[in-house]
């Protein structure tokens, strides 16, 4: 049943179930074997025979013979087309549809060969024309066009077709997208982004705009959106403004994680999580986690979004789980830690009488008592200092997650350069200069 299932349908299955979906086709494959072999549940039986079951119907109901023209409304002849139900897009975070132009539309061969023709017309209305000319730069207006697989299970994530082109109105437009080799049909890596298609647009005449693409046994589907770009800032204002987890709640997880095993007899008197970020190895501002997280460690919600604005994935830093941006949560207990603690402290420890200490690993102050505090605290916090993070250096690969990578950061006079395998810290006070290793470079590896 595996081997027959695509790509797509392998990536729903392992996120269902918690598990990394990136990877070649191979590698989920086995890693969905991996999962029947040693964690057979009914829920991961009944997904793979339900996938299965729908992959056989799409496959009979293509034996056929069907043509799928243009929507009436959209055809240049005007005639009728069949009607289908299309694919649904998944909901885009820095991306605010304002109006569906063209909805998913699939891309229909009409003639023998691997390399098609799709032509397709619009008109902007007078309220659409409105939006794109008054539009300020803080808060752009875009039409944007995006290309998704045709026959999905639930939302799907945009993917560009093998050897795609588009050009709108006689112009050719760019098309940015990356491929891991030069085998023939080969789709381009994800993430594949929207296409900005509004500076060839005619705002006042009937537009084309035609896709190239090659036709390899896969269907898709071409949509075309009028969208308002949404920045960071705004997003993490979203997020302070609505999604902030309780205190009682919060308090509530750490009291569950220090609660006594009745089976081992084994009570845990205190848990330690890290103030530092594991995105960018610096402290963190605005703690949050996805809600769909067991652990306690919060990454940074400012650099996630960062990262994600410059290539989408929506991966939890510490468990590698599907974070998407309406299930991220800002932790508001460790929030009032990071406001109250001083910032020279990269580590505390909950404790289960409902306090908390700082955690020093100097070995001149393993033998010195820490103070403890109080989980809630009203002391007015401190100004965050402005940091500005090169969050641009990415790889096109799926896997560069794994890979070693390299960010710079500037904070006021300090210089910080560190890569994943360790840490090396200069700073500028009063001409002294320190370095910081890893334990791994500790031990001389």
């Amino acid at each position: 049943m595996l081997e027959t299932l695509r790509v797509t349908e392998l990536r729903l299955l392992l996120s269902k179930m918690g598990k990394s979906k990136s990877g070649l086709k191979k590698d989920l494959q086995k890693r969905v074997t991996d999962l029947l072999h040693n964690d057979c549940s009914p829920e991961l039986l009944s997904a793979v025979r339900e996938l299965h079951d729908l992959r056989q119907i799409s496959k009979s109901r293509r034996s056929g013979i069907e043509i799928i023209s243009m929507p009436e409304s959209l055809s240049p002849g005007g005639t009728p087309s069949p009607k289908s139900a299309g694919p649904q897009m998944i909901k885009l975070p820095f991306y605010q549809t304002l109006e569906t132009i063209i909805p998913p539309t699939p891309l229909v061969p009409t003639y023998g060969g691997a390399m098609q023709n799709s032509d397709f017309l619009f008109h902007l209305s007078e309220s659409q024309q409105a939006l794109i000319q008054n539009s300020r730069s803080s808060q752009p207006v875009q039409v944007v066009l995006r290309i998704c697989y045709s026959e999905s299970i639930g939302v799907e994530e945009d993917q560009y077709p093998p050897n795609i082109c588009v050009s709108v109105n006689h112009n050719n437009c760019p098309v940015q997208c990356t491929y891991s080799s030069n085998k023939l049909g080969l789709e381009p890596s994800r993430p594949c982004r929207p296409i900005d298609i509004t500076s060839d647009l005619y705002l006042s005449f009937t537009n084309r705009f035609t896709v190239l693409w090659g036709n390899f046994g896969k269907s898709y589907s071409v949509a075309v959106y009028l969208v308002r770009l949404v920045s960071c800032q705004q997003l993490l204002d979203q997020l302070r403004s609505s999604s902030v987890e309780q205190e009682d709640v919060c308090r509530l997880r750490v009291s569950e994680k220090l609660r006594s095993d009745p089976e081992t007899e084994v009570a845990t008197t205190g848990l330690q999580v890290s103030l530092i970020c594991p995105l960018v190895k610096l402290r963190m501002s605005v703690p949050c986690r996805s809600r769909g997280c067991a652990h306690l460690q919060c990454f940074d919600a400012s650099f996630y979004l960062q990262m994600n604005e410059k290539k989408p994935r929506w991966s939890c830093p510490v468990c590698h789980r599907y974070a998407p941006f309406d299930e991220l949560r800002i932790d508001s207990l460790l929030r009032d830690v990071l406001e109250s603690s001083g910032e020279d402290v990269e580590e505390i420890e909950y404790l289960s009488d409902s306090t908390w200490k700082a955690v020093k690993h100097d070995k001149s102050d393993q033998n010195k008592g820490s103070a403890r505090h109080p989980v809630k605290h009203n002391v007015n916090s401190k100004p965050v200092r402005d940091a500005v993070v090169d969050l641009t250096q990415s790889s096109s690969d799926d896997e560069d997650f794994q890979k070693e990578e390299t960010v710079s950061t500037h904070i006021e006079d300090k210089s910080v350069h560190f890569r994943k395998s360790g840490i090396v810290k200069s700073a500028r006070h009063k001409g002294r200069k320190t370095q910081v290793h890893t334990e791994k470079h500790r031990n001389g590896n």
